[in-house]
């Protein structure tokens, strides 16, 4: 560290000072820091002659410290303590993620993808405590002392407070039970739908409504509105996706909550070669704050699951549409059977 005048004052020498006042004396703090009562004395001594002041009053019988000396003893121990403060963050930032993390998930992705993702975070990270707060409101992550949040929108977002990090994007596709599906005229396009019972997920901050309106671009661009009285809403993912099991309806869910079901035939992708609406999926964390070794752990953790998850999606999606151009007279895919 340099003085005002531009000279190096050595540092050690304030922890020598702080060790002397600490045990009250030379000969203890020379046991103390393995070294000689004369060698310590000699750098107390170029301490003072530095600074210019008495820091201790000491004779053969006496010692005792001097009022300015007390002062600066305290600074002393401040900065040893921002020390420690400062190798401990190192030591967060390159040693193995520990400690207690608190983090708001929806319902409805707790209840899919993240739900299986946790375990596989824990088991690799088993010195990470997870604090999971389940719900759809909008949380304050300052004042309810949380890590991490994260939010699923269909608007692009942005908040100057917070840091906002784009999980992933999540495609949303129309899809129906076997029973459903099967019953859909033979028309192409959104026309289908026409007469389909429909069920609706209602987002978290959306109004509760008697319709619904679902978009899509088809496939030369052209742009549809298909309005519907569903014959269920709910604000649970989860529910809406066993009642389209159950036949209740089609409904409109991300891609990677309908995955396995297609996968084993149990729900059927209507047309495929549409695009619906899509959301982002963020990770939303104070930017004024450094993240911790483990909340950085879970970060990365989460951006790495969700890559593989929207690459695997992604494949699927491209066999299923090279499915339905491969001979369908219609733009309803069944997974694993031929078309009604």
């Amino acid at each position: 560290m340099l003085n005002a005048e531009g000279v190096f004052q050595d540092l050690n020498d304030f922890v020598y000072f702080a060790a002397v006042v600490r045990h009250n004396g030379f000969s203890a703090a020379g046991r103390v820091l393995n070294m000689p009562k004369s060698k310590l004395s000699r750098h107390i001594t170029a301490l003072e002659a530095r600074l210019g002041v008495r820091l201790l009053e000491r004779t053969v019988n006496r010692f005792r410290v001097t009022e300015i000396g007390r002062a600066f003893y305290n600074h002393c121990e401040n900065m040893m303590r921002e020390a420690e403060r400062a190798a401990k963050a190192i030591n967060d930032a390159t040693g193995e993620p520990q400690g207690q993390i608190r983090i708001s998930v929806p319902h409805g992705l707790l209840d899919g993808s993240l739900g299986a993702m946790i375990p596989a975070f824990l088991n690799r990270y088993p010195k990470v405590q997870l604090q999971i707060l389940s719900t759809d409101r909008r949380v304050d992550i300052i004042n309810e002392r949380l890590d991490l949040a994260i939010r699923a929108q269909l608007a692009e977002e942005t908040d100057s407070e917070l840091t906002m990090r784009v999980l992933s994007k999540v495609d949303l596709i129309l899809v129906a039970n076997q029973n459903v599906a099967s019953s859909l005229p033979s028309i192409e396009g959104v026309e289908c739908l026409a007469d389909a019972p429909t069920v609706s997920f209602a987002g978290p901050l959306t109004e509760w409504q008697d319709w619904d309106v679902w978009e899509f671009t088809g496939p030369d661009g052209s742009r549809y509105r298909h309005q519907h009285k569903p014959r269920m809403s709910c604000r649970s993912v989860a529910a809406v996706l066993e009642a389209i099991y159950a036949g209740v309806g089609v409904g409109l869910l991300p891609d990677h909550i309908c995955a396995e079901g297609i996968r084993d035939g149990r729900l059927v992708r209507l047309l495929p070669n549409h695009q619906m609406s899509q959301a982002t999926i963020y990770l939303v964390f104070t930017a004024t704050r450094g993240l911790p070794t483990a909340v950085r752990a879970l970060v990365d953790f989460l951006v790495e699951q969700f890559r593989s998850l929207r690459a695997a999606t992604q494949c699927q999606e491209a066999e299923t549409r090279a499915q339905a151009k491969g001979g369908q007279t219609r733009l309803v895919e069944m997974s694993g059977a031929q078309p009604a």
